[in-house]
């Protein structure tokens, strides 16, 4: 099956669905994905869910270095 470009509102609104712990089959026929699509969409979630939900040191983020030029 050739792939197919699937817009992101489609892909967050099946997930949104499908996390909730409901039919996935009806969800799936409904925005017209395949299940095997839902599937990988669902294990890249849960792969993040560590980084999404990670404890972030609060307060300002440090400044990236600038390069120091080259020495002449």
């Amino acid at each position: 099956m050739p792939r197919r470009k699937i817009e992101l509102d489609i892909k967050v609104e099946t997930m949104r669905e499908c996390l909730r712990l409901v039919d996935v089959a009806a969800i799936v026929r409904k925005h017209g994905v395949s299940k095997q699509a839902a599937y990988n969409w669902y294990q890249r979630v849960l792969e993040a869910l560590p980084d999404l939900l990670v404890d972030k040191t609060p307060g300002r983020k440090p400044a990236a270095e600038k390069p120091t030029p080259p020495p002449l």
